[in-house]
């Protein structure tokens, strides 16, 4: 998203992926998922401590949101991550510079991010806030914010101009997005600029990428039993 603006179709289309994510037992349930090439129904249940019901519910949003393959063999179904989607959800969120050509922050006269900024953030210490960001970016209005916010600093009046919405209703949102951590302020003269914080949306690129690359490097191994 530092690159570019995400188009609002793309948007309207990994924001259920997001919102899925956002439930602790379906993020847990797509890690138990992606660290195995696939993985029965009936291992999935025992992890937890809620009804069967209750996991056929989470399991199937992650299956129709596209995260997640399914396959009934005889009684059970068996359980594979979507490496695609991980890969993309991942790749959106990483600030990361484009692989060939000038980034885009050299063609703004800014330094480019540097490629080991992502392994240098303590990824164990933000898995436990990945939900609540993921649920923040899971609407599209607060995900169109993150977007503008990547491009640079901006206060809420350009973020009105921008959007097309309504203060009161882009006030509420940066609120949300300022307790969570993902945006901070800082005050110029009489004008309040609202900046994005790139390391509130690493932990939750890493630790999609860490089950993108858990379900790439299990595709092939085949549980017994």
């Amino acid at each position: 998203m530092s690159a570019q603006a995400l188009p609002a179709q793309a948007a309207g289309r990994l924001a259920p992926m997001f919102k899925a994510l956002s439930d602790p037992v379906r993020l847990r349930l797509l890690s138990l998922i992606a660290s195995t090439a696939e993985i029965c129904v009936c291992d999935l249940t025992d992890a937890f401590a809620v009804t069967g019901a209750t996991i056929s519910h989470h399991l199937r949003v992650l299956r129709e949101t596209g995260l997640v393959d399914s396959e009934r063999r005889g009684t059970w179904v068996y359980y594979r991550a979507r490496k695609q989607a991980l890969a993309l959800l991942g790749d959106l969120l990483a600030d990361d510079p484009p692989a060939t050509g000038e980034s885009v922050g050299a063609e703004r006269g800014c330094t480019p991010a540097r490629p080991d900024v992502a392994r240098e953030v303590n990824q164990a210490s933000l898995i436990s806030a990945n939900p609540d960001v993921m649920r923040l970016v899971a609407d599209p209005l607060r995900a169109q914010l993150v977007e503008i916010l990547a491009r640079g600093p901006a206060t809420t009046s350009h973020l009105v101009a921008d959007t097309g919405a309504k203060q009161p209703n882009i006030s509420g949102h940066l609120k949300l997005l300022r307790d969570a951590g993902v945006v901070e302020t800082e005050p110029r003269g009489r004008f309040t600029f609202y900046r994005l914080v790139p390391e509130s949306l690493q932990g939750a690129a890493l630790h999609l990428a860490d089950l993108a690359a858990q379900a790439r490097a299990n595709a092939d191994t085949v549980r017994a039993g």
